[in-house]
């Protein structure tokens, strides 16, 4: 009964006006945080919270995304898309942001979980498929100014290395930080709280600050194709 009550709700959720209200239902019949994922398997489609907040005008999404409450996809004048694509989550409190021409794109069944930070400037931010971040991280690739010691940092112009690239099947802990111009190899695991500011190859383990790494997922002790730089 509770489930055909959702379906039913949710059919209602596109009408003009009063569909909010519908939507809103579905949402307390479903119960709270991960379980509304329920919203997006019974409708078949993207669902995305009426209480998150999206500024963005280039802003692309795939097939049965899920977009939590209080996520926050934001667009400065002069910042790039976000492209989100198919069966990929954006947990609470999460901030998805670009500025200076930088973008975000995340790839299919990725899952980016509660309150993490991906502010794309100047450099964009690249995540592949199947990639897990967990709560926490933080992906920034730009800098801020320090060398003139007569202005403010604040007013000191960013920097920026390269483009941040999760590639696919890549698992960050929590309280990653990721800095620009780094590339994390697919497959590679980052233990929580590192600071990645170097390169990580394919299936490498990685841990402190800054990040190094300490063995491969295949048991080798020795580097794959692409190597620490």
């Amino acid at each position: 009964m509770r489930i055909r009550l959702i379906k039913l709700l949710l059919a209602l959720a596109p009408l003009p006006l009063i569909g909010g209200l519908f939507l809103r239902g579905a949402m307390n019949l479903a119960g709270p945080y991960k379980n509304r994922r329920l919203l997006m398997n019974l409708s078949h489609r993207t669902f995305i919270s009426p209480r998150a907040d999206i500024a963005c005008p280039e802003l692309a999404l795939g097939e049965m995304i899920f977009i939590d409450d209080s996520v926050t996809l934001y667009a400065h004048r002069d910042g790039g898309g976000i492209r989100i694509g198919d069966h990929s989550s954006i947990q609470r409190f999460t901030i998805l942001e670009t500025i200076r021409g930088g973008e975000i794109t995340i790839g299919r069944h990725s899952h980016i979980q509660s309150g993490c930070n991906l502010t794309a400037a100047l450099g964009s931010i690249h995540i592949g498929d199947h990639v897990q971040l967990a709560p926490r991280c933080a992906l920034y690739p730009y800098q801020h100014g320090i060398s003139d010691l007569k202005t403010p940092i604040a007013k000191q112009p960013i920097t920026s290395k390269g483009d941040i690239i999760i590639e696919d099947d890549a698992w960050l802990g929590v309280g990653v930080i990721v800095m620009d111009g780094v590339t994390i190899g697919r497959g590679a695991v980052i233990g929580a709280g590192a600071v990645v500011t170097k390169n990580v190859p394919p299936l490498a383990i990685a841990v402190g600050a800054p990040a190094k790494v300490v063995g491969y997922r295949n048991g080798s002790q020795t580097s794959t194709p692409q190597s620490q730089s």
